[in-house]
């Protein structure tokens, strides 16, 4: 079914369900309004559990009540992982040391870490292993390779970084050391910062390395929220549940130092193997691994009917690992816009049919801190009425649209994009999106902060953003204010499109409430995905019977999220009981992109097994009987969201 366009003026827009917002920036002039935000936002650094990211929550607090937003913030402990010293020498080559103070006020900018790397001191030869992945580090050990007692020095990229230290530790290394090539964003590709957009040399891409594997979230509290700090208000499953401690602690924390390393003495490292020398590396890392404070801010405009029904929520998080512009001062920004849109709507009388409300997360940086807490702690009643949640992580990169998602939301996204009007071309963004290929939505993996809501509970999302300008500012100190106004978004069009196209995308939603999720489309979109896979045929057949059953309203579910909810793995996936979707998942050695059938991993018989899951489709999705009627019975609404075991 194709979804309806609704482009209407301004003048009328107040009385139909879904306003638009994009001729309201057209009488726009002078500087855009994004540009300022972001300026008084990227002050100061924003890490979280220091005084700049606690500060920056109570800004955006602050601006969004002033736009007549209704606004809470949710503030809980968490164990958080910051440096104090950081040094890193090569004898003859190089010696570089740092030291931090997380309570300095104003927050200085943290120097080259990988938040959770094990404190202390280590030296060893450096060996490179490529990219750090488990063939690379095999590749080494059947070439006569010991890796015990070295430092493993590996590039970025091909998974996440807390993939490659857990391997250089289960290789039996003593430390690591990250880099990314300056031919991939370095003075290799063009002038480096402040002479062009590229990575100087010098500076390197921090992270956490807290392994995504079993869970992500504070490592203190699986699957079960941090503690609130005292007098603030927010529910919490946390009550009565102490965080972890001592060894079972120790067990999900990194187990060597690790630092990231500037591509100049990566490379001085690479000449001197080349030679067919063995430099040695000096590791020293002191950090204080403690409980801290992260801020949520949560901010809401209620429907007519009042509090207590069904909502949409937009989210982004604030920290950063400096001051980060783009990662995610740029979201931030996008939703502050957003927030502006539709406070100016409501200010005219327009209200939306279901509650909006936008997510500013601390703590995303760390391992994804504030959405996993909230999600764990307002578990109840996200599943029972969040209809979509949409993320927007760093999502100004350039003009160029992009999208991932759970299938079944489609038709709503084209619904908005057909409202926005693109930057690049003469038309709309889905137009757009649409010029090369028809648009599909990829299955989100991991890696932001939609992860809580697609993969522990069960509900759709979508990611969104705007790319296509190259740079090299990804986790630096560069990632500015200065480089985002020269060379990113110089003009601000990305960040202006962003916050009228997540207004429009939220009205939306809210508008069409529980049938923005298609059921029918979500199944032919997995029917296809699974159609293209080994071992995927009885899963695309079943799925077509599920879309099949959608037509005559067959389903058993009612319209929403309780299609995947359904779906999902009451035990978990094995070895991983946070992660609950059957259907794919981060994979354990990759950390972000998303794995089709994780469950295959584990099974004797991986054909037998996709037959299970076939089977279970149908009996978890199509009503046990021959009558296909309009309506779903009584017993099916009220076991609408319940997951079946699988």
């Amino acid at each position: 079914m194709r979804p309806h366009s609704l482009v209407v003026s301004l003048a009328l827009a107040s009385a139909f369900a879904v306003p638009t917002f994009a001729q309201a920036s057209s009488a726009q002039t002078g500087a855009p309004p994004s540009r300022a935000l972001a300026l008084e936002l990227c002050r100061e650094p924003r890490l979280a559990g220091t005084r700049g990211s606690e500060r920056a929550g109570e800004w955006v607090a602050a601006h969004l009540a002033g736009l007549g937003w209704s606004v809470a913030v949710e503030t809980r402990s968490v164990l958080l992982s910051l440096p104090t010293r950081t040094e890193v020498q090569a004898p003859g080559l190089f010696h570089r040391r740092a030291r931090f103070n997380p309570d300095a006020v104003p927050t200085g900018d943290i120097p080259l870490f990988l938040a959770w790397a094990k404190a202390g001191e280590v030296s060893g030869q450096v060996v490179f292993v490529g990219r750090g992945l488990r063939a690379d580090f095999q590749a080494r050990v059947d070439a006569g390779v010991d890796f015990t007692g070295k430092i493993a020095l590996a590039t970025y990229g091909g998974a996440y970084r807390g993939v490659k230290v857990a391997m250089a530790a289960e290789f039996g290394c003593a430390g690591a050391l990250l880099f990314s090539p300056s031919s991939e964003d370095g003075p290799d590709r063009g002038a480096a910062w402040p002479k062009g957009p590229w990575k100087p040399a010098f500076d390197a891409q921090r992270g956490s390395i807290l392994s995504l594997t079993e869970a992500p979230g504070d490592p203190s509290t699986p699957g079960f929220a941090s503690p609130l700090v005292e007098g603030t208000p927010g529910d919490s499953e946390a009550r009565g549940r102490a965080p972890l401690s001592g060894a079972e602690l120790e067990a999900r924390l990194p187990t060597i130092p690790a630092l990231p390393l500037g591509s100049a003495d990566a490379e001085l490292l690479l000449a001197e193997l080349a030679a067919g020398r063995k430099p040695v590396v000096k590791l020293h890392l002191e950090t204080r691994v403690e409980r801290r404070e992260i801020h949520n801010v949560v901010a809401s405009l209620l429907p007519q009917s009042g509090p207590g029904g069904d909502f949409v929520l937009a989210g982004t998080h604030r920290d950063a690992w400096v001051r980060g512009a783009q990662d995610s001062g740029s979201g931030v920004v996008t939703l502050l816009r957003a927030a502006e849109h539709l406070a100016a709507r409501y200010k005219t009388g327009w209200r939306p049919a279901n509650e909006i409300r936008l997510a500013f997360w601390d703590g995303e940086e760390t391992g994804l801190f504030g959405s996993t807490e909230w999600g764990e702690a307002h578990r109840g009643e996200v599943s029972k009425h969040l209809l979509a949640y949409l993320n927007g992580d760093a999502c100004v990169g350039g003009l160029t649209f992009h999208a991932s998602g759970t299938p079944g939301l489609l038709g709503v996204l084209r619904a908005a994009l057909e409202n926005v009007p693109s930057a690049t071309i003469e038309g709309n963004l889905w137009q757009e999106w649409s010029q090369n290929n028809p648009p599909r939505l990829g299955l989100p993996g991991s890696g932001s902060d939609y992860t809580v809501f697609l993969h522990h509970l069960g509900l759709p999302v979508l990611d969104l953003g705007f790319g296509g300008v190259e740079s090299g500012q990804y986790h630096t100190a560069v990632d500015d204010f200065a480089l985002m106004d020269q060379y990113i978004d110089p003009d601000w069009r990305g960040h202006e499109t962003a916050g009228l196209l997540f207004a429009q995308l939220l009205t939306e939603v809210s508008s069409r409430g529980r049938v923005s999720f298609h059921s029918e489309e979500a199944a032919r979109e997995l029917s296809r995905v699974f159609a293209e896979r080994p071992y995927g045929a009885p899963l695309a057949e079943a799925f077509r019977d599920v879309a099949q059953a959608a037509q005559k309203g067959a389903l058993l579910v009612t319209p929403g999220a309780g299609f995947y909810q359904r779906l999902r793995m009451t035990a978990g996936l094995p070895g991983r009981p946070w992660y609950t979707n059957a259907l794919w998942a981060p994979g354990a050695e990759t950390g972000y992109a998303a794995v089709l059938l994780p469950t295959l991993a584990f099974a004797d018989d991986p054909k037998a097994e996709v037959e299970r899951l076939a089977d279970h489709v149908r009996s978890a999705l199509i009503r046990a009987t021959d009558q296909a009627t309009d309506r779903v019975t009584d017993q099916a609404t009220e076991n609408a969201t319940e997951p079946t075991e699988l």
